[in-house]
């Protein structure tokens, strides 16, 4: 087992560390090279792959994000706050405090874990019939919980309300749009229309601000530990949102983070939420059979018999190892970073995430693309937070449920 979970590891520092690809790309890899694979692992031990390579990812996924601005779904409004930080020389900070955060995270979320195997199946039915009315509580979450500064008075607090409002529907149509048509974007097994949507949204957004910047400042090597003001709302939301059918983990970070505003508790709330959501979709498997991400679909149609100590002891191992890997992983980042300058790295960047887009997703999600920048610049014109962005998930999702659109 121990190959597995090594392999596992890997696969997560590639799929970490390499924007566009998921561990749900890995996933689906394993399973159409099943046949080879199995020559070298048995059903359980890919299952074990599958597992660690996703919780490995929840941990490395932050490294792009704060150091270059490129999201996932997962890390998507992190970028900002994570990228502040390295601009006032505390990178390293920010990657430890995400670190740490996921590590207290899985191990606060292992008790959940056997809470949801024993009793979810009793009470499952009643969530998934709440589905529709916790997308509209989340919704009005986010936009109501924007907030003007002290001194502007409660009358800018509605007028940030009203653009988070405008951001929110307009990102949502963009996403409707985006998905409903997602069958274009799908052009070979790495594809998802999550890659244009989110990029558009807040990695390009970042990377064209940052063209004014010539260099970072020195970081210093400062290792933050994480407040449980943080890590346990960022548990908690990633518990809840595991429990709901097709609500992503994206959604998660916006319930743990839209009422922290400030920037250390914000990323310790996303990565805590990320790595909780990573583990307890496998939880609403084995519990009551139902798939809550790719990486858990994969698992479903591999393994048969599960042996649920085996993979908690082997999550505990891999988010060990996950959180020496985003420290050492960040130092030799942040010392390369420093002698680039930023404003060709990000037009570098900006260059390479449009040769992804359209290698990915081809001329429709560079079409999403293209659509979703302006979007998410203008977060930054009107000054309010880019969660209100994350529309681009959350609509589409209620407009489903609600309207069966």
């Amino acid at each position: 087992m121990l190959n597995a979970i090594l392999f596992g590891i890997l696969l997560g520092i590639i799929s970490g560390l390499t924007p566009g690809i998921h561990n749900n790309t890995f996933a689906a890899l394993i399973l159409a090279y099943m046949p080879i694979l199995s020559n070298y692992f048995s059903p359980f031990e890919l299952g074990i792959v599958i597992f660690t390579n996703a919780i490995v990812h929840s941990f490395l996924d932050i490294i792009p994000s704060a150091l270059i601005g490129v999201p996932e779904e997962d890390t998507a409004i992190a970028v900002l706050p994570a990228h502040e930080m390295v601009l006032d020389g505390k990178g390293f900070a920010a990657l430890s405090l995400s670190a740490f955060s996921s590590l207290f995270s899985f191990l606060i979320s292992i008790p959940i874990f056997v809470v949801f195997l024993s009793n979810l199946n009793y009470f499952y039915g009643k969530i998934y019939s709440f589905t529709p009315y916790f997308l509209i509580f989340a919704s009005a979450f986010v936009i109501l919980s924007e907030r003007a500064e002290i001194f502007e008075g409660s009358l800018a607090a509605w007028r940030k309300r009203f653009y988070a409002f405008l951001v929110f529907i307009v990102s949502g149509f963009l996403g409707f749009v985006a998905f409903k048509n997602q069958s274009l974007a799908e052009i070979n097994l790495a594809s998802s229309i999550f890659i244009p949507l989110l990029t558009g949204l807040f990695a390009a957004p970042v990377l064209i601000v940052s063209f004014k910047t010539n260099r970072i400042p020195k970081q210093d090597l400062e290792v933050k530990i994480p407040s449980i003001y943080g890590v346990l709302p960022g548990s908690l939301s990633g518990a809840l949102v595991s429990l709901f059918p097709a609500v992503s983990s994206g959604v998660a970070t916006v319930m743990a983070s839209a009422a922290i505003k400030d920037r250390e508790n914000f990323i310790s709330a996303l990565s805590s939420a990320n790595t909780a959501n990573a583990l307890l979709c496998f939880a609403v498997l084995f519990a009551v059979g139902k798939v809550r991400s790719g990486a858990a679909s994969v698992f479903s149609k591999i393994v048969n018999n599960v042996d649920v100590q085996a993979i908690l002891l082997s999550g505990i191992f891999a988010s060990l190892a996950s959180t020496l890997l985003v420290l050492t992983i960040g130092i030799i980042s942040i010392r390369l970073l420093e002698k680039i300058r930023l404003d060709y790295l990000s037009f570098t960047i900006l260059a390479f995430l449009f040769f992804i887009v359209y290698s990915l997703t081809g001329i429709f999600g560079l079409a999403v693309f293209l659509s979703a920048i302006p979007i998410g610049l203008s977060t930054l014109f009107l000054k309010i937070r880019r969660i209100s962005c994350m529309g681009c998930l959350m609509l589409p999702l209620l407009l489903r449920f609600v309207f069966n659109f």
